[in-house]
Parts: C-alpha cells; sequence; structure tokens
C-alpha cells in the first residue's frame, strides 16, 4: 500500500510552533500540509512491472513474504496426472550383442541336491542401452581431381568440379559444422567448452578460432532459411515481438525476437529503436495482429491490429492492487485469468462469439467502479 510522505520543499513545524498557531492558522497549516504530501509508490519489481529478475532495483524478497509470481498454483496433484499415458522402457527384440550370464550353481540351494547334470533353461532377459563411443570417430573423406593436358597448345585443362563445400587443402565437414552451431547456439556452449566436448568425445581437436569460423560459415549456410523464416513472418497472421538485452562480444546489444505459432526468428542489434523492426520487415505485417508490451518501438507498426501481452498486463495490474488495492484492480486481473483460461479450451467460434460478449459486459461492469485518479498504479 502506499505511504504518505511530505515534499520536501515544505517545512514542518515543531510542537511548540504549533502551539501558538491560531485556529486558523493551524487549518491552513494542515491544508498546506495535506497539499503538500505525496504517496511514495511501493517498489517495482519482476512481478509488478517489465522489470527483469536480473535487474531487479526493489529489495529481495524476504522468506515470510508471499511468492509475486504469475504463475497461479493450481490443484493438480504432484507426480503423474490422471489419464496421462505412461511410457515405459520397452526390451528391443533385436540386441545388438547377447552375452549369457554363466550359470555356477552345482547344488541346489533350497535342500543341496546335485543339479549339475540339470539343463538351464531361460530364466530372465534383462537389456541395457547405452552409446558406444568407440564406434563413432572422424571420418576423412579425400576427393581427389584430375587434368588434361592439351596435345595443341600444352595447355593444363583442369575441370575444378568440386562441390562449394569442399574447399582447397583441408576443411571440416556439414556434420561439425552442424554439430557446433547447435551447440553454440541451442545450447549456449563456450567455445572452449565446445572444443573440449569434441576433443573428449570424439577425438576430434579444434581450435577456438575454428569454431569461430565455422559458426561464421553456418550463419551464412542458414541465409536461405533465414530469409524463408522472414518470409512466413512477414505473411502470418499473428506475431509477437519482444526484445531483451544482451552482449555481443562484450558490447550492449539487444536481443529482438520474432514469433509465430511455428517460426522464431532473433536478431541481434546495437538498437532497440523501431528501425529494427522496419529494417528486418520491410513492408510491415500486412495480415498480422502483432502482440507486444506497449513498449515506445512499437507504437508505429505496420499491422492490421495490435494486442499488448497479457503477462505484462498483469503484472501491471499486481502493482496497481499493491498501491491501491482497488476492486476494478482485483476485478481485471480476474478477468485476464478467466480469459486465458478459456482461451485454452476447445470451444466452436460461435461459443467464442457468446462468451466475447460476457467478457464485454463484465468489463463494462468492471469500469463503473470506483478508481484512485492520477495513481501511478492505475492499470
Amino acid at each position: 500500500m502506499k505511504k504518505n510522505r511530505i515534499k520536501y520543499q515544505f517545512s514542518l513545524k515543531s510542537k511548540e510552533e504549533l502551539r501558538d498557531l491560531s485556529h486558523e492558522e493551524l487549518l491552513k497549516y494542515v491544508e498546506d500540509l495535506q497539499d503538500n504530501s505525496i504517496q511514495e509508490q511501493p517498489p517495482k519489481n519482476s512481478s509488478n512491472s517489465s522489470i527483469c529478475p536480473s535487474s531487479e532495483i526493489a529489495p529481495s524478497k524476504k522468506k515470510s513474504e508471499k511468492n509475486q509470481s504469475l504463475r497461479e498454483k493450481s490443484n493438480k496433484s504432484v507426480g503423474g496426472q490422471t489419464g496421462r499415458e505412461g511410457v515405459t522402457l520397452a526390451q528391443s527384440d533385436t540386441p545388438d550383442e547377447t552375452i549369457e550370464v554363466p550359470f555356477t550353481l552345482e547344488s541346489c540351494k533350497k535342500c543341496g541336491c546335485d543339479i549339475s547334470a540339470i539343463v538351464a533353461k531361460l530364466k530372465e532377459r534383462r537389456q541395457v542401452i547405452d552409446l558406444e563411443l568407440s564406434s563413432i570417430d572422424t571420418k576423412i573423406t579425400e576427393y581427389i581431381s584430375f587434368s588434361k593436358i592439351c596435345p595443341s597448345c600444352g595447355y593444363d585443362n583442369h575441370d575444378n568440379a568440386f562441390a562449394k563445400s569442399v574447399t582447397p587443402n583441408v576443411s571440416y565437414g556439414k556434420t561439425i559444422i552442424a554439430m557446433v552451431a547447435y551447440l553454440s547456439v541451442s545450447q549456449y556452449m563456450s567455445n572452449k567448452r565446445i572444443v573440449q566436448l569434441l576433443s573428449n568425445l570424439f577425438n576430434l581437436t579444434l581450435s577456438e578460432g575454428s569454431v569461430n569460423n565455422l559458426l561464421a560459415k553456418a550463419s551464412k549456410l542458414s541465409e536461405n532459411e533465414i530469409s524463408k523464416i522472414k518470409d512466413i513472418l512477414s505473411q502470418t497472421t499473428t506475431i509477437g515481438i519482444d526484445e531483451t538485452g544482451c552482449k555481443v562480444d562484450g558490447v550492449k546489444h539487444w536481443h529482438w525476437a520474432f514469433q509465430d505459432e511455428n517460426n522464431t526468428l532473433i536478431v541481434a542489434d546495437k538498437s532497440r529503436g523501431t528501425k529494427v523492426i522496419t529494417d528486418t520487415f520491410e513492408s510491415g505485417f500486412v495480415n498480422a495482429c502483432v502482440v507486444h508490451d506497449n513498449y515506445s518501438s512499437y507504437s508505429s507498426l505496420e499491422c492490421v491490429s495490435e494486442q499488448l501481452c497479457l503477462a505484462h498486463k498483469m503484472r501491471d495490474l499486481n502493482y496497481a492492487i499493491e498501491c491501491d488495492n482497488t476492486k476494478l484492480a482485483k476485478g481485471l486481473k480476474e478477468l485476464l485469468k478467466e480469459a486465458i483460461k478459456d482461451d485454452k479450451e476447445e470451444l466452436t467460434r460461435a461459443q467464442r462469439v457468446i462468451l466475447k460478449a460476457q467478457y464485454d459486459k463484465s468489463l463494462e461492469h468492471l469500469l463503473t467502479m470506483p478508481f484512485v485518479e492520477k495513481s501511478l498504479g492505475a492499470p
């Protein structure tokens, strides 16, 4: 909740000074006191604003304080849920190797009778799944070309019909390039750790400089696919955009994420401005509803419509409740929670039209409730 404090420009009177004031002077002093009082806002953090957890200015939460995560606690029990299809590790009918465990008993463990002449029967099969790293090794493929000397002029004719990926002398193949790119981009491994992993698992010697070169090569080889993703996203009907800070070679950059249901494009740029969007998608989003967090860079988007990110709105409502604790803010939060839950239900188009009308009616009712004017926490 808000706490009152006095503007530093206003001079507070001592108890002795107050006793000397007349009734009219005391009333005037109280009025001035009210005019110069301001209300402190609760500190902003990752649960009630867009501040990322790593840079929160708010003090760390005490253990006794309630967790303010936007993720609501469900009524589900811990572990596998009712109706869930379990997956059991199944034995293979065609094992690569079969090892017979020798039968060493010569007498019955219960009565001591001699069983050495009895023919053993199959009792149990157990299987172990493992990786055979000794069979994984580097494969060196040599490409040789030929030339012909012209009998007339003596010119040495070389067809030079090597594939583009086969560069002079020695180069790394597409599998190594793909693995280096995967470990770096998808698994966020440093160049040093990539070098160690390839050496330990595959006896492949690379330098950190070679990893850099392979990543650059992978980037160039990915240009066609990146272009396809950009084309798809420029024509999609719903796209989400967000940006987050990052470091590129120790310099502050921004990772921009453009995403629909099936495709994601990430662009690194020093700028956090609209120019990044217009440079990446020159024609804008001619068919799309763009979902964003209302950051100023999205104020001039070329698109069909816009939707504010509900996660950010939920944080804003958390802050509004902390500031004023009004029924309006609480009701709006509950309405959004219900909408998010209903969106996951399998409903027909007609059912969703009826549901939207009900939400509109609920929203109209909420907007008639009292609210605190000029509040920084107003939703």
